[in-house]
């Protein structure tokens, strides 16, 4: 893409997050700071697909609820909860019956190709703009990204009540 002659804006954060060395000390505490390292007890397919969903794709960001402190709750991961930017609800992407249990392999992929689920409807949101990323990969990644989806422990989900301002994804 050609450059943006646009300067960059400064941040904006509210006390207590401005103070950048807080930002240090929650790094400590919480990042291991280790690079991605194939598991040998995986497949190709699977360390491909952990890979980009972890690694590049980071889909537990959105896809998984925190705590207080704006830490993924590891019991949670993947589970789905509110939208990361103070609106919605992220859905439930582990195989679940609230989550994408009834999808195929297949569906994922098309899902991450498209951003038309199983059900005719469509990604919204954010997701939307995922889509149009994970369409640019091959055909592969896209599969390796569902078959590491669908290898995850199915964990259960805070669905909000029909008809709530819920995120499409």
């Amino acid at each position: 893409l050609p450059p943006v002659k646009t300067p960059s804006e400064a941040h904006q954060l509210p006390f207590p997050f401005n103070i950048r060395w807080g930002i240090g000390g929650w790094k400590l505490l919480f990042l291991d700071g280790k690079t991605f390292a194939p598991d040998p007890n995986l497949s190709a397919e699977l360390n491909r697909g952990a890979y980009l969903v972890e690694g590049p794709g980071h889909c537990a960001e959105c896809h998984s609820p925190r705590n207080p402190i704006g830490v993924i709750d590891p019991s949670r991961r993947f589970a789905g909860g509110p939208g990361p930017e103070g609106k919605g609800f992220v859905p439930n992407i582990t195989p679940h019956a609230d989550g994408i249990a009834t999808w195929s392999a297949k569906d994922i992929a098309y899902f991450l190709e498209t951003g038309f689920k199983p059900d005719y409807d469509a990604a919204g949101s954010s997701m939307a703009d995922v889509v149009l990323n994970t369409a640019k990969l091959g055909a592969e990644d896209r599969a390796a990204m569902a078959a590491y989806l669908k290898s995850l422990p199915p964990r259960p989900g805070k669905r909000p009540a029909r008809g709530s301002d819920e995120k499409k994804g």
